[in-house]
């Protein structure tokens, strides 16, 4: 079933109202009609069961049927933050993390990062457009925050929101790293920032300036990661953890 994400001034009651890029999307591109359903999601993450009422040249009138009880969020609002990369691959993490659970995503340029970064708001926009894409396709609640690049020292400061901090380091990758499932463990209802380092990994100073910070360095296994291959395996991770393992 398609779902969409509302504004909360768009739900009233047992109506709702879609317009816009969405409405296209209802009229021109999934061609529905006067009595099909839908999931609708409001800013606060509530779900329901609506059921299209008319399809109007520039807008679509919903009748709210039920509010769907299911949960589909990741118990630990996890933060995926990596070294700035090519576009291309920036993207394709942000899809995946999203289907996968994650709360935020954010690039940063760090001392080995080899692009550098460019123009930010039309990116930014692309950006969100994908988080939202992907949320819908995955039945999320919410959509992921997307802050776009910040330089290392701006990441620094940002990082001070949350309650877990950690970084992937690479000088760890071959320690059987029991930290890891711990802090997972413990970031069950918690704010959590996790950061991989760009292609040429993170700088000897810029692991010490994360650790002054008050970031925990974790391996991630036995093997070295691409870097569009460790948030897909932190995700992965947390999920398992959080949601799969079962603790009988």
């Amino acid at each position: 079933m398609q779902r969409y994400f509302l504004k909360n001034e768009a739900i009233k009651g047992k109506k709702a109202l879609i317009r816009g890029g969405d409405h296209h999307h209802i009229r021109n591109v999934m061609r529905m009609r006067s009595g099909d359903n839908v999931s609708l999601c409001d800013e606060d993450g509530n779900a329901f069961l609506a059921e299209i009422a008319e399809i109007r040249t520039e807008e679509t009138l919903l009748n709210i049927l039920e509010k769907i009880e299911s949960e589909s969020e990741l118990g630990a609002a996890v933060t995926i933050a990596m070294g700035l990369v090519r576009r291309e691959k920036q993207e394709e993490v942000l899809r995946r993390i999203t289907e996968l659970g994650a709360a935020g995503f954010l690039t940063v340029s760090m001392e080995r990062s080899v692009v550098k970064a460019r123009e930010k708001s039309a990116h930014l926009e692309r950006q969100k457009r994908i988080a939202k894409e992907a949320a819908e396709q995955s039945q999320r609640r919410r959509i992921p925050n997307v802050y776009g690049n910040l330089s290392f020292e701006e990441f620094l400061d940002f990082s001070d929101q949350f309650e877990i901090r950690i970084f992937a380091y690479e000088e760890r990758a071959h320690e059987k790293d029991a930290a890891f499932k711990r802090l997972i463990r413990a970031s069950l209802g918690k704010e959590v920032l996790v950061l991989v380092g760009p292609e040429g990994g993170i700088s000897p100073g810029e692991a010490d300036a994360l650790k002054e910070r008050g970031f925990v360095s974790v391996g991630l296994g036995p093997r070295i990661l691409r870097v569009e291959t460790a948030p897909l395996y932190i995700m992965s991770a947390f999920g398992y953890e959080l949601e799969l393992e079962d603790e009988s």
